[in-house]
């Protein structure tokens, strides 16, 4: 329990104050410390992320999961990928725009690669389907703007 200690009330603070012998190089490291200038903002700065398309994912006449082509605004140029997730909405996988599909394994960040393939058989490896069937989604201005 938090309470009063008599043995720390005996105790004095000791400030020091500057003396002539301190005070010009403290006054100097002062106003260096407050004059410098900004520096550049760091590489890890927030990005603007969009969704540029979805599609919905059917096999065997039921719905998988949905793709969703997404783009991040980097001022070095945009980077753009395929996130595929489940009907609730968890990550399954993703894919670059070259085919590069990963499959999202729980504790490691690199995920599990399954190489170069087409849209339809990239997901239906993520899915454990024989073939999947992708349906557009309709554009929603909502949506278009920004994932949130």
């Amino acid at each position: 329990m938090c309470g009063y200690n008599a043995a720390f009330a005996t105790e004095e603070i000791v400030i020091a104050a500057p003396n002539r012998q301190n005070g010009p190089l403290a006054l100097l490291l002062l106003t260096a410390a407050c004059g410098a200038p900004p520096s550049d903002p760091p590489d890890l700065q927030p990005r603007e992320v969009v969704t540029l398309a979805r599609w919905d994912v059917f096999s065997a006449g039921q719905l998988r999961g949905q793709i969703v082509h997404l783009e991040i605004r980097d001022p070095a140029g945009p980077v753009r990928f395929y996130r595929i997730e489940d009907p609730r909405g968890r990550w399954v996988g993703q894919a670059t725009e070259n085919g590069r599909f990963t499959r999202r394994t729980p504790f490691d960040e690199n995920g599990e690669d399954l190489g170069v393939l087409s849209m339809k058989r990239g997901v239906a490896e993520l899915f454990e389907a024989t073939a999947v069937d992708l349906r557009p989604v309709a554009a929603d201005a909502d949506w278009r703007q920004r994932d949130r």
